[in-house]
């Protein structure tokens, strides 16, 4: 038995190692896809909960937080709080804030800085190296790395205060992330905030009572937050966004299950002799049926080894980097740890889809009898789709159209599950239709060309597609997938860019914006509020407003955004104004209250007086008039300000007043167009996994095409072998594989564009508003549509050229020898 499997399957692949090749390349893209974005997603949530946990989780319980977390509040709260916990849990004070270092003059790194009773932590950051006195910083292992430290002396901003690094001064701790750790007093010192801290860490030893028993002290100045509390808000912070990068993935690998499933058919056709052969010999139909499946699972299991050692170089060679408004490239990019359960669930999706796409032919390898053997085609096909005749075939792809569509449409708030069902069924309808209509369009063709002087080669290709409507109809729907994947996917990043600018032109009708940009990408504001005061006079502005972002402001334990600027005159200053996404996904609606920590009047309840379109926060945004945010926070900083000029005066002397104060202050002016190329920059780093998926998907589609002329020119050898025999020189065999190959990539995408019609609402006013909360401006692709005439005949070309050249090595004699 173990022989007969060698030969079967091994022996199969080496003298077929190009079409192998072929499958375990498309499964191992879908896969690669799979792991990086799951890799990618986990260190983004991982990023986000070791900031909130200070990097080091093993024995955290929980923590009280200050209110006002840019100045902390005083520690004479740690006394109060010694005296009423139990004494197995220790207090840790914590202090920090944020240290800034210039790796280029135009770059800026940003990272957390934080300040503990290093005497207290240091065994958990001690190293194999022994010194004589325990160093003043602790670096982060990629920090070191960003940084740099071993080759000179280094200045980092911290608090405004150039603090110089030197080589004895330092040690380097093995952990993920970029993060320095100091002793707190040393830290409190440089930002003259002594004895204010940030936080207060309660850590236990391992089986000592349970966090639950803790009696939470109730403190106008400090919040308690449970490990578990502070685990679920990051868990929600990144939700939508790992649904996303999970639901991108799997659709990639669908895509090449498709293709694999199209080279199982192939693959069935080719070796359906052997099968018969191996009954006549005494095997049984069991034993076909596990043959083929085993080959499957060889396939598979080498496509999944293979796309998982690429998902993880595409990962840590950051090829491509999950982007959200609460979190940070560099951190993400620090983390090298993989999860085993990513790699597992990447390997059984591989083994398991490569089962399921071979399941069909492995069932019609336990039908075969000997009698195929010498029967060429079973000619009674009655069969469309699983055993659906044609009439019913037609009945169940509309009805799935038809429920997919309304399915997908149904709001759900973060309930994404339904237009994901919606999709499926779609798909499916569409993949139904495929195999129904394959053979009328080449019926209606070949009476057209019956009527005119076409080639005989042009039919010839043609009717073999009509004889085998199921290996072809797979063939056309991985096309179809691929295309309709793209073009929903354009039509999704079409709707953002211009929802974004609609958002733009609404939100921001000023002239030019001051802007830090060497802040900007860490997402800190770095426009002083010094120089807003000061402008608010200039008589060649008419009109001088501040803007403030806050993209981690919590309210209720979790991450909204904060927009902070002059409302109206229409408007309540002293109330908010929320985003009706927020409505939406929270509840959190006009004519309700929220508390807010603020740093100056403690817990604030304050009334929402709007609900605002407000296309910026997947989360949901906040918007606070900027006199009322003076009378509780303090910042020294803003996000911007922007300016109106004065129509009177001309244009280029408001352009020289700008540029003095951009190169006083070290700002830069943006006019309205530039702001929304940055904005647009931001939200092409989003989705620019997105650009991945498509390159990935027509690949795959190719590779399927491809492949599947392959199997063709291997199973009609015989006949096209006799076809050169009689005369058909190199042009018609080429004009026989061309017109298959057109046929095919025009009735793929054209099925594709169909489906996408139905797939980009479901995406967008479905999926999109469930996910999100709102409703964006739809917009379909039809430039691109208008470009696929001239595209398809040049793609058919260079699809063509590796299966006419199988074609053109075609030995005739040895494919008309009989044996």
């Amino acid at each position: 038995m173990k022989v007969l499997y060698y030969l079967f399957i091994f022996r199969y692949f080496k003298e077929n190692l190009s079409r192998t090749l072929l499958s375990i390349i498309a499964i191992s893209l879908g896969i690669a896809l799979f792991i990086s974005t799951q890799i990618n997603a986990w260190r983004a949530e991982q990023s986000v909960l070791d900031q909130m946990l200070g990097y080091s989780s093993e024995k955290f319980i929980g923590r009280y937080v200050a209110n006002n977390q840019n100045q902390g509040a005083n520690d004479k709260f740690l006394k109060e709080l010694s005296s009423r916990v139990p004494e197995n849990i220790k207090l840790e004070p914590e202090f920090q804030t944020k240290g800034t270092f210039y790796v280029t003059k135009e770059q800026i790194l940003s990272f957390p800085i934080i300040g503990k009773d290093v005497i207290l932590s240091f065994q958990v950051f001690a190293s194999k190296e022994t010194k004589k006195k325990i160093p003043k910083y602790f670096f982060s292992q990629s920090l070191y790395e960003k940084i740099q430290l071993q080759k000179d002396t280094k200045k980092i901003l911290i608090c405004e205060r150039e603090i110089s690094v030197s080589q004895e001064d330092y040690q380097v701790i093995p952990l993920d992330g970029i993060f320095l750790v100091m002793d707190i007093t040393r830290l409190q010192s440089i930002c003259n905030q002594k004895k204010q801290i940030t936080s207060i860490w309660l850590t236990q030893d391992e089986n000592s009572i349970n966090s639950q028993t803790i009696n939470k002290i109730n403190s106008p100045e400090w919040t308690y937050e449970s490990k578990e509390l502070i685990i679920e808000r990051a868990g929600i912070a990144l939700g939508s966004l790992k649904i996303n990068l999970t639901i991108v993935s799997l659709v990639s690998v669908l895509i090449s299950f498709f293709m694999v499933s199209n080279m199982f058919t192939g693959l069935y056709l080719a070796r359906k002799h052997e099968f018969g052969i191996l009954l006549s010999i005494g095997s049984d139909k069991i034993n076909n049926f596990i043959l083929f499946l085993a080959q499957s699972i060889v396939i598979g299991a080498l496509g999944g080894m293979i796309g998982i050692f690429l998902g993880i170089l595409i990962a840590n060679t950051n090829l491509f980097t999950t982007v959200n408004t609460i979190t940070d490239s560099n951190q993400i990019r620090s983390y090298r740890n993989i999860p085993l359960s990513i790699i597992i669930s990447g390997f059984l999706i591989s083994i398991i889809g490569s089962v399921l796409a071979s399941l069909y032919n492995s069932y019609k390898t336990y039908k075969i009898h000997p009698i195929d053997l010498i029967r060429e085609r079973d000619h009674a096909q009655t069969n469309i789709f699983f055993g659906f005749s044609k009439k019913n075939t037609l009945s169940l792809s509309i009805l799935l159209i038809f429920i997919g569509v309304s399915l997908g449409l149904l709001s759900f708030a973060k309930q994404i599950l339904p237009g994901m069902v919606g999709v499926g069924f779609v798909i499916i309808g569409f993949v139904a239709l495929n195999f129904l209509t394959i053979p009328y369009l080449v019926q209606i063709l070949d009476k057209l060309f019956s009527k005119f002087h076409f080639p005989q080669s042009i039919k010839i290709g043609l009717k073999e597609i009509e004889m085998e409507p199921w290996k072809h109809g797979l063939t056309a729907s991985t096309i179809m997938l691929s295309t309709s994947l793209v073009f929903t996917l354009t039509s999704l990043t079409n709707s953002y860019e211009s929802s974004l600018i609609h958002w733009v032109d609404e939100e921001n009708k000023s002239d030019y914006s001051l802007i830090n940009e060497k802040k900007l990408n860490t997402g800190e504001p770095g426009v002083p509020v010094s120089l807003y005061e000061s402008l608010k006079t200039v008589p060649e502005f008419s009109a001088v407003e501040p803007f403030y972002i806050d993209s981690k402001f919590i309210v209720n334990g979790k991450y909204y955004t904060l927009h902070v600027l002059n409302f109206g005159n229409n408007y309540d200053k002293n109330q908010l104004i929320v985003s009706k996404n927020l409505c939406f996904l929270d509840q959190i609606c006009k004519g309700d209250s929220i508390t807010i920590n603020t740093e100056l009047n403690s817990k604030v309840a304050i009334k929402i007086q709007e609900e605002k379109d407000h296309f910026f926060s997947e989360r949901g945004t906040i918007m606070m008039d900027y006199s009322f945010f003076q009378k509780n926070f303090s910042i020294k900083y803003l996000s911007s300000i922007r300016i109106t000029k004065n129509k009177k005066l001309p244009e280029k002397k408001i352009l020289n007043l700008l540029q003095d104060i951009t190169k006083k202050y070290g700002l830069k002016f943006i006019n309205q167009t530039e702001l929304k190329k940055l904005y647009l920059e931001g939200m092409n780093q989003v989705f620019s996994i997105l650009d991945t998926l498509k390159i990935s998907a027509l690949f795959i589609s190719i590779l399927a095409l491809t492949t599947s002329l392959i199997y063709f020119i291997r199973e009609k050898s015989q006949l096209l072998a006799g076809l050169k025999a009689i005369g058909m020189d190199s042009y018609q065999m080429f004009q026989l594989i061309y017109s298959q190959t057109l046929f095919l990539v025009t009735f793929g995408i054209t099925s594709g564009i169909f489906s996408s019609f139905f797939l980009s609402p479901i995406v967008i006013f479905g999926i999109n508003r469930n996910a999100f909360g709102w409703i964006l401006n739809f917009q379909y692709p039809t430039n691109l549509v208008a470009k696929l005439p001239i595209l398809i005949p040049v793609i058919t070309f260079f699809i063509c050229l590796i299966p006419f050249y199988f074609l053109k090595k075609m030995n005739i004699s040895k494919e008309l020898k009989y044996e």
